[in-house]
């Protein structure tokens, strides 16, 4: 049995915005930056820390946290997933293997 390749996160969200484009989405990213000590961090303000990583528009709004080969959740992360569920937004942990399963395009549709 062909075992897929590994995919790492960023590679999955630059394939999840290429696809979102093809079916018409506006999408929203905010890319971490290296500050001077080395360290790279999201520039978010108020409780932005954990925010997911993209934001999906067209007729409904997606939220999404994607991860790659290997990537958990951080606790922040979780907290933002209780609290858009709560408020009722439409959002997903999106790893490889609902690339490979068509899950995601499924869902873009």
């Amino acid at each position: 049995m062909r075992r897929r390749p590994v995919l790492r996160g960023g590679d999955l969200q630059k394939s999840i915005i290429d696809l979102a484009h093809t079916h018409s989405w506006k999408c929203a990213h905010f890319t971490a930056v290296q500050d001077i000590r080395g360290v790279w961090r999201t520039p978010a303000k108020a409780d932005g820390k954990g925010f997911l990583d993209l934001v999906l528009v067209r007729e409904r709004l997606i939220m999404a946290e994607i991860k790659g080969d290997g990537d958990r959740l951080k606790p922040e992360q979780e907290q933002w997933i209780e609290w858009l569920t709560a408020a009722g937004v439409e959002n997903y942990v999106w790893h490889p293997a609902e690339w490979f399963d068509g899950t995601i395009d499924r869902i873009l549709k």
